[in-house]
């Protein structure tokens, strides 16, 4: 039986998720002393339980919710608030507030509105799950870690068996363990995979680990995302050469090789960005960047036939318009939004007729999804909730690195990160990690500390 939307048998689909169930097991039998990693590996694999139907991944989300508030409670992460937790705590209050007045004014389903929001309690929950890991537990800590990498190594050993089970064709849909039914995973893993590379080897990237990083573009080039291949080499650059404050030496030379041979390889190996549209086209600098303009804002003639914004930048374009057009007045519906159960509950055919100002439901970048659902007032304290948890960061090349990527992510991509726990995970633990080197750098309790942070490029 061939699945029409996929251009696959069903028999295939089968192979893929008992591959990936069998590395489930075994994460879960590796790290099964902590119900905190079980947790973090259950994040990771979204894919598996949304194949297995609407009322198994609602389940799943719930189960999610519960295992991070039990977790929360049993090891008491509320019980004494540090530095910062204040305003972290009254930023998600005041998201909340404005998020559930939004869904009361446009009469949401209550089931989906939870189900939405169930994602941010856990992302609040995981800063102070992940910083008490990381600051009392280090004894394991390098358990942690491993874990973390172990994590992403499944999502490359997962792409390798996809690329054979299907024959090399390109299903957008499935990415790594993370994605069932969503394409946009395949730039995402890629971005997060490299940085926690980057924070494994503590800023070192050996010569072996390049092909840990293409193992991850691999990742990107099987979901047939376009946009890895922009963001990617100036991913490398940042924390290769703009984060360390680097001079002209051996990982500066690989960096200024890798980058612009990534952007290189990545337009040949795929065929919307070559004249030729075929894997392997020729390279013209010119038409990749016509592609992307055309990708991400759309035709000119387009859209000035269609009279709607065209493509995720188009989308964010519109946003600007009305807040700075003086001639746009502010509705209900601009500051509360439509609803998310007029947004999420509906097909490509439906949103159609909600005369959204955009061409299709496809172009809607993060920050537009956010603002037709409950409005610019949400908008605001999504960016205000975010904002202060990254602008923890002491490191400060780290902190607008991280607020450059997510927030590109956010206003002119899908804006996947916010939304997913795995990835949230992760942004917390690359904000408590570099926290905690810099901590160790300038107070060192003991020899071990001092002889684990020498020579690291991360805090030079």
């Amino acid at each position: 039986m061939i699945i029409p939307i996929l251009g696959i048998s069903l028999q295939q689909l089968f192979l893929l998720y008992f591959l990936e169930l069998i590395s489930l097991i075994y994460l879960i039998k590796k790290y099964n002393k902590s119900m905190f990693y079980v947790l973090i590996i259950l994040f990771f694999y979204t894919a598996i339980f949304s194949f297995l139907g609407k009322e198994i991944q609602n389940t799943y989300r719930i189960i999610m919710l519960i295992m991070t508030l039990w977790i929360s409670f049993q090891q008491k992460v509320f019980s004494k608030f540090k530095k910062g937790d204040g305003l972290i705590t009254f930023a998600f209050v005041l998201f909340s507030l404005f998020y559930f007045y939004s869904i009361s004014l446009n009469k949401d389903s209550i089931l989906i509105a939870l189900s939405q929001f169930s994602r941010y309690i856990i992302v609040y929950c995981l800063w102070f799950l992940v910083r008490k890991e990381i600051y009392t537990n280090y004894d394991n800590f390098d358990k942690f870690k491993q874990l973390i990498y172990d994590v992403f190594l499944i999502q490359i050993i997962i792409t390798v068996g996809k690329l054979f089970i299907f024959g090399g064709s390109r299903i957008e849909n499935i990415v790594g363990t993370i994605a069932h039914k969503g394409g946009s995973d395949g730039t995402t893993i890629p971005i997060i995979g490299f940085i926690m590379l980057w924070f494994y080897r503590k800023g070192k990237i050996k010569t072996k680990d390049w092909l840990y990083v293409s193992g991850l573009m691999l990742v990107g080039l099987l979901a047939g995302k376009r946009a890895v291949w922009f963001i990617i080499p100036l991913v490398i650059t940042a924390f290769m050469i703009y984060v360390p404050k680097l001079k002209i030496n051996k990982t500066l030379i690989v960096a200024l090789v890798m980058s612009p041979l990534a952007f290189y390889l990545g337009a040949r190996l795929t065929p919307n960005m070559n004249p030729e549209n075929k894997i392997w086209g020729s390279f013209d600098i010119e038409y990749v960047f016509d592609f992307a303009n055309n990708y991400q804002f759309g035709y000119e003639w387009r859209a000035k036939v269609d009279k709607r914004a065209q493509g995720r930048g188009g989308a964010t374009l519109l946003l600007w318009d009305k807040v700075f057009n003086p001639d746009v007045k502010f509705t209900s519906s601009d500051w509360y939004g439509i609803g998310i159960t007029q947004f999420y509950g509906t097909g490509y055919d439906d949103f159609e007729k909600l005369n959204t100002g955009i061409n299709n439901k496809g172009a809607s970048s993060g920050v537009f999804q956010t603002y037709i659902t409950t409005g610019f007032a949400s908008v605001l304290t999504t960016l205000f909730f975010y904002l202060v948890i990254l602008w923890q960061i002491k490191m400060k090349r780290i902190r607008w690195v991280l607020i450059g990527i997510i927030g590109w992510e956010y206003i002119m991509y899908i804006g996947n990160i916010f939304r997913t726990p795995a990835y949230m995970f992760m942004i917390i633990y690359f904000i408590h990690y570099s926290n905690f080197l810099l901590l160790r750098r300038y107070k060192v309790p003991r020899i071990t500390d001092s002889k684990f942070l020498k020579n690291d490029l991360i805090v030079k």
